[in-house]
């Protein structure tokens, strides 16, 4: 791989964790809506606008395109996205948020544990540190807010890194081939659970009946905050290791209270600040020390 692919590899997964750290903007401007309602519309939302990119940049060849990709990488990779979804809804029920962030944090090191596997990829000591210390800051950032959770919410919070890093492998596996069909699949999936969910719960939580506001605010999170930023991440899947991909998504966490803070006017804590710049060390020290120590393969 070249220096120049690589750093390009390295912006697209950048600009992909800008986008999905405008999910606190959004939720915090639909206070009234719960996990399900948000997923629901928000993934459904994000197929149509991943359908219409797919059209966009393949044109006629597009059944050419959905008939390469592999079945088994479109089944799995659509798998991981709806069932992630669900699992982080059902575990912020169960758990506290700051007790599900740092269980979802050690995707990193659940990616590197399997990239050998996976993608022949074998991270090295620079990418282990960094794991570890960004962990760290996440630990911090979630200090103040653990709560008392049930052994059952701990254990189903560990399928949020899973998820995320089984979806991460599978797009450097097969990054030969254009994924996106397998997360707009993992998309309609997530609107129907999460759809039937919100019906279950109740009327006041059935997402077939929010505001029009709601439901147009949730049709610019649907292609702003996933879409355009898997589309970048799918891209720079293609040019960086899965264990780079999923560490400098973790900056998500620093950048994430920032929107709030600019235009809601919600100011960062102390913990945020300290682990936040804990985390940007971490990533930091990893991307130059890589430099020096590439990753060896089996």
């Amino acid at each position: 791989m070249t220096a120049t692919k690589a750093t390009a590899g390295i912006s697209y997964v950048l600009l992909a964790t800008v986008g999905w750290s405008l999910s606190g903007l959004f939720v915090r401007l639909m206070p009234e809506l719960d996990g399900w309602q948000i997923n629901c519309w928000r993934g459904f939302w994000m197929a149509c606008a991943l359908i219409f990119y797919l059209t966009l940049a393949h044109g006629r060849n597009l059944p050419r395109i959905l008939q390469s990709v592999p079945l088994f990488a479109v089944i799995v990779s659509g798998l991981c996205f709806a069932i992630g979804t669900t699992i982080y809804v059902t575990s912020l029920t169960m758990v506290s948020t700051a007790t599900v962030s740092v269980i979802g944090s050690t995707s990193p090191l659940v990616t590197g544990l399997l990239s050998p596997w996976m993608t022949k990829e074998r991270p090295g000591v620079w990418a282990w540190l960094a794991a570890l210390g960004a962990l760290c800051g996440t630990g911090i950032i979630a200090w103040n807010g653990f709560g008392q959770g049930t052994i059952p919410g701990i254990l189903l919070s560990f399928g949020v890194p899973l998820t995320f890093a089984g979806q991460t492998l599978m797009l450097r596996r097969y990054r030969a081939f254009d994924m996106m069909p397998s997360i707009c699949l993992g998309g309609l999936l997530s609107f129907a659970i999460a759809g039937a969910a919100s019906i279950l719960s109740g009327p006041a939580h059935d997402a077939f009946t929010i505001s029009a506001r709601d439901f147009g605010l949730l049709a610019l999170m649907g292609p702003l905050q996933l879409a355009i930023p898997l589309v970048f991440y799918g891209m720079g899947a293609r040019h960086v290791p899965a264990f780079t991909l999923a560490l400098i998504s973790m900056l998500d966490a620093i950048i994430n209270p920032f929107w709030p803070w600019l235009f809601l006017g919600e100011v960062p804590g102390r913990f945020e600040v300290i682990g936040g710049i804990v985390i940007l060390a971490a990533v930091v020290v990893y991307i130059v020390g890589s430099q020096f120590q590439k990753p060896v393969r089996p």
